[in-house]
């Protein structure tokens, strides 16, 4: 394999379409902590964002398609943008690993360094066995904050404290909705396969019930907090129309990212808006 194809194939299995579902949580995380706009020049920042635009990925998915080989033969998904990691299984293996060291340099002191090793544990767990928790319905879903876990390390190194707890709630009932609707669409492959996660066990409509009540939650919280952010009942009214609609959700886990890119640029701006004010 040359080195084209061996950069072609990192970047399809870290699936550059999600890399902002870990590299936004990041920023918006680090830009809630930040005092100044010059802390966005800062090494830290640049390397973090790095990191959790390619190398968090490459662990995050490098490690589910290794262990995903007897289900991706039977998933449509794996004939689009995504690929089985058939064929390149030792080139995984070593990026997995080379991934995980490249969290070294945010290690920077025992909090930062307890945060990367949730996000790499949690990683880990949800595709190996024996726990492999993506086949464990609800633990499948809920094992899913590893997404805010980037959100968290970032607001820890631009101002030293962790986020509050609302945030972490919030942020855990969002990721286990937008797990559940990912899985969705993986229904009749993982039956197949034998791989029982909360969409197999629930079945799409009612997944997407599931979806519905995590994201309310999100937005309820939210919402409290600052009137601002109603825009995050988005989230439910979309599940709950997929709810009524379920045959749909295959068509609308491609649009995700670009409504979660959209809503997380906004998610920036408000984030960071102490920052601006004074420049206004």
């Amino acid at each position: 394999m040359n080195l084209h194809d061996v950069i072609y194939r990192l970047l399809v299995h870290s699936r550059p379409r999600f890399w902002l579902y870990t590299a936004g949580p990041f920023l918006v995380g680090y830009g809630a902590g930040a005092t100044e706009p010059s802390h966005f020049a800062g090494l830290q920042f640049i390397y973090g964002m790095i990191y959790f635009l390619f190398f968090a990925n490459v662990y995050l998915y490098g490690i589910n398609d290794l262990f995903d080989l007897d289900t991706d033969v039977l998933n449509p998904k794996k004939a689009g943008p995504e690929r089985s990691a058939a064929g390149v299984t030792r080139l995984l293996v070593a990026s997995v690993v080379a991934s995980a060291l490249a969290a070294a340099p945010l290690a920077v002191d025992p909090a930062a360094a307890t945060l990367l090793a949730l996000y790499l544990v949690l990683s880990t767990i949800y595709s190996t066995p024996p726990l492999r928790l993506k086949a464990r319905p609800l633990l499948d879903s809920y094992s899913n904050w590893l997404y805010i876990v980037p959100a968290a390390l970032g607001y820890y190194l631009s101002s030293g404290a962790l986020p509050p707890p609302w945030v972490w709630v919030a942020g855990v009932a969002w990721t286990a909705g937008m797990h559940a609707l990912s899985a969705v669409p993986d229904i009749e492959a993982d039956r197949k396969a034998g791989v029982k996660t909360i969409a197999v066990a629930l079945g799409p409509r009612r997944a997407m019930l599931f979806v519905t009540v995590n994201w309310l939650a999100t937005a309820v919280i939210l919402t409290a907090r600052d009137p601002l952010l109603a825009l995050s009942l988005l989230y439910p009214a979309i599940a709950l129309y997929l709810t009524l609609r379920p045959h749909l959700v295959p068509t609308w886990y491609w649009r995700f990212p670009l409504i979660n890119t959209a809503m997380g640029a906004l998610a920036f701006l408000y984030a960071t808006k102490h920052i601006w004010t004074g420049y206004l």
